[in-house]
Order: C-alpha cells, then structure tokens, then sequence
C-alpha cells in the first residue's frame, strides 16, 4: 500500500486541529477584551457617579449621598484588579491600568476624603472648594487614561476578530471536507445497518404485530447464525409454543362448555325425575293417613298413633327432600347463562323481596328500614333473589330476639357496596367464609330448617355480575353481610366461566 496520503491526511488533520485551536485563542482574548471594557466602562461610570455624590452631599447636607460615595469608592479596587487581569498582555495596558489605580486611589484620599472631612466641620467652606473643580479636574484625567485604554483594547479587538474570522474561513473548508467524508462513510453504514440489521429486526417487529394480532401461524426467516437468527428462532419457537398452548386451551373449553351442559341437563333432569317418586310418596302417605282416619284411628292413643306419626314422618321426609332438589337446581342455574342487565333501582328490588317474604317477616314482628339506595345496572330476578336470601337469614337467625334489618348503600369507586345488617346470633369469625359453600351448616335442621344452599346461590350471583360478597359477624351482636355491584354496566355482560367438580 502507498505510504504518501498517509502523511498528507494527517499534517491535514494536524492543521486542522491547529486552526481550531488558534480560533479558538483567538476568540477567547477578543472575548476577555470585550469584557475588560465593558469593566472599565463601568468604573467610568462609578467615577462619575462618586464626583455627583459628593456634590449633592456639600449642596443638600444629605447623608445619603455620602454613603452612595462610600460604597462605590469601596468598590473600586477589587474593579482595577480585575480590570488588569482582563486586559490584553501587552505590558502598557497592564500599566495604564495600574496608573488608572493610583490616580483613583489619590482622588479619594486627596479630593474626596478631605472634602468629607471639611464638611463635616463646616459645608460652607466645603462648598467653596467644590467651586474650585478641583474634583472634577482629577475626574477628567481619569477618564482621559480610560479613553486610551478603550482604544488600544478596541484595536486589540478588531485585530484578534480578523484573525479569528481567517482561521474560521480555513476551519470551515476543512470541516466541510471533513463533513463530506463522514457523509459518506454515514451513508455507506447506514446502508449495512438497513440491509444486514434493521431489515430483519423490522420483519420481527412485523410478525410480533400479527402474532398480537392473534395469527398464531406467523414465522420468521432463521437461516442466519448471530444473534438475529437467535432472535428468530426464538421468534418462531414462542410463536410454536403459542399455538399449541391455543389448541390445548380451546380443546379444554369445548370439553368444558360440554361438561357443564351435560351437568345442567342431567341436573333438571335428575330433579325432575326424582320428584315423581317423592310425588308418589307423598300420595301414599296421605292415603294411609285416610285409611287410619277411615279406621278410627286419631292419634290419642293406642296402636294407630305410631301409625299417623310414621306417615307424619315420611311426609316431612319428602318436603325436605323436595326442597333439596329444589335448591340443588336452582344453585346449578345460578350463575349461568346471559345476564338480562338494566338500570335497576335497588329500592323497588328490595321492595318485591320484601314482598316475597312479608309471611315470615309478620310471623317474627321484624323491623326492616331502608336507607337510600343507588339504581345499577343488575339483571332484576338475579338481584331480587340475593336480597331475598339475605334478608330472609336476617330475619330467621335471630334467636329470641325481634329482628332488626338495616339495608344501606355506600359508593366506593367504581362500585356501589350494599350492606344488609341484622342483630342476631352472629357467627365466629372463622367461619365467615364457610358459609358461602353449598350444604354448609351452622346449625342443625331442627333450629334453624334450610338446606344450606341459599349463600352459595347469592355468590355466583354476585360474581358472575363482576362484585364480590363476604360478612362480618360478631357472635351475640349481630352480622353485616356486604356485596358490591359496578356503578356502570359493562360494554358486555357476558357469564364468567364455572368451575364444575364431579
């Protein structure tokens, strides 16, 4: 290889640099020159300004001229000391600008402070020198020397600007050569980036978009062996394990939807035809109640009253099995299907429960009161049936006490919160969540009748209406049983998926 455009790229460069660098100088003093006038200006100014103070001062007697005097003479000094360092380095500025320093230095101690001290015993006296323009006389050779100081700083200025303005001109052909060449060599990288880089991340970034986009079959080329091709076969291994993980998931929601079909048939179908026989039951039961009645047989005495009880016994038997059946079909239909959702207002809902329970709310001399409450979007047979539930127990385990029933509502978020409270036995804490399985008890049949399904019913009721339902309970004080419900239909109401167990 030809050794010579080495040593020419690099004087270039080396000159390059040197010119940059000699700009760079050479903005730098015009900059340090523009700030020493600018300085020396204002000392000019501060001058000015000492010599009108001290002639208001003697006219007016006003103290407050004299302490504008003493703060700018206590100024100067730290202005020429950094006046010096400012100037250009040629030697007879340096020195202009110390002589400057003396010259002040003697107006404040021969003019200005002994014309303080002269006033001080006697202003008229103090006036009189003033009219001498002994003070303004000092003044005005001051500034003189400023003068010549400005216009030596002022050559120095267009001296070092002209230079500057040679070396930028040098500077710019070179950068602009320069530029070229990144331009080029920017150009030719950038090429190599889209073809070899940017091209095959952009066909992942596209395949992730339709993979989003739910077309599971999306692959990518992964012939190449970097990093890109990992990408790839990574790409493509996700993409694999991604459609399987979908057909796995809809197999399993095909034998799912099946399932509980299956289980909703053969539960209206097993309650049906177990209603027949318990149907059959019952009329022979109340036949043989006749065939007794028939007898003379009242149940006062004698062999026929074990009889009578006998068939007592198996009607009861068969009413509870009835209401078994009849509570087991309605949990296995409770959550399930489409949701007939309209704006409700819960009042009116609580109103028909009340209704509906309006025998055992006279039989218990219950006292229900009604707080203000919201309207929702709920399907109303569904809601109507968790307020049944719940105020129903309110009112049944209440012990030997008169029931009392509060129904509140309180807006939480993006939920309303209804409260049911009751004074009755109350439970223990550990059992609050309990409760909400079906055919779970806390107390026997013979205190308290029900089947134990009614809780259980309320929570797939609630849940499948996006809300929640829990209790809080005090054993002896009474229980609080809370259920929320969204202020605000959703887009689609749409059943939530049941777990069903064999």
């Amino acid at each position: 290889m030809p050794s010579l455009p080495k040593p020419r790229i690099g004087r270039r460069a080396r000159n390059g640099l040197a010119d940059a660098s000699a700009e760079r100088d050479a903005a730098r003093v015009a900059f340090r020159s523009q700030q020493a006038l600018s300085l020396a200006n204002r000392l000019e100014t501060s001058l000015l300004s000492i010599e009108s103070g001290l002639n208001r001062y003697i006219t007016t007697e006003n103290e407050t001229y004299l302490r504008s005097v003493d703060r700018e003479l206590a100024a100067y000094p730290a202005i020429t000391k950094r006046l010096v360092s400012l100037v250009s380095a040629d030697p007879g500025q340096q020195a202009q600008v110390r002589a400057i320093g003396k010259a002040i230095r003697a107006y404040d101690v021969i003019w200005a402070t002994t014309l303080v001290e002269i006033a001080r015993e006697n202003f008229d006296k103090a006036r009189s020198q003033v009219e001498t323009d002994g003070g303004r006389s000092r003044i005005d050779d001051i500034r003189a020397q400023l003068a010549r100081l400005f216009e030596r700083e002022r050559a120095v200025i267009r001296a070092r600007e002209e230079s500057a303005e040679q070396l930028s001109a040098r500077a710019i052909g070179l950068g602009i050569g320069g530029l070229g060449l990144v331009t080029a060599v920017a150009l030719g990288f950038t090429l190599y980036l889209r073809r070899s880089v940017l091209r095959p991340v952009r066909t992942v970034a596209e395949a992730t978009g339709r993979l989003a986009g739910g077309d599971l079959s999306t692959r990518v080329p992964d012939q190449r062996e970097d990093e890109l091709g990992e990408l790839a076969r990574g790409f493509n291994s996700m993409a694999d394990s991604l459609e399987r993980s979908r057909a796995d998931l809809e197999r399993s929601n095909a034998e799912l939807t099946r399932s509980n079909s299956e289980l909703e048939q053969f539960a209206s179908v097993t309650s049906h035809d177990l209603q027949a026989p318990l149907t059959t039951i019952s009329m022979y039961a109340e036949l043989l109640e006749r065939h007794g009645a028939a007898n003379g047989v009242d149940g006062a005495g004698g062999g026929g009253a074990g009889e009578l009880d006998l068939v007592e016994g198996i009607r009861g038997a068969t009413q509870q099995a009835r209401g078994l059946i009849r509570d087991l079909l309605e949990y296995s239909r409770a959550g399930r299907g489409q949701l007939a959702l309209e704006q409700v207002p819960a009042e009116r809902i609580v109103a028909s429960a009340l209704e509906a329970l309006a025998g055992a709310i006279e039989e218990a001399h219950a006292q229900v009161t009604i707080g203000e409450l919201p309207v929702v979007p709920a399907d109303r047979a569904n809601l109507c049936r968790v307020f049944q539930n719940l105020i129903g127990n309110a009112v049944k385990f209440t012990g030997d006490r008169t029931p009392h029933v509060s129904i509140e509502a309180e807006r939480e978020g993006e939920h309303w919160r209804f409260s049911v409270r009751d004074n009755g036995i109350g439970m223990k804490p550990e059992h609050a969540q309990r409760i909400f399985e079906p055919f779970q008890r806390l107390h026997g049949e013979e205190d308290y009748p029900g089947t134990g399904i009614g809780l259980a019913v309320c929570e797939r009721i609630i849940d499948q209406h996006g809300g929640r339902i829990w209790v809080s309970s005090i054993p002896g004080e009474g229980s609080i049983f809370h259920f929320t419900l969204p202020a605000v239909a959703p887009a689609a109401a749409e059943p939530p998926p049941v777990a069903v167990s064999a």
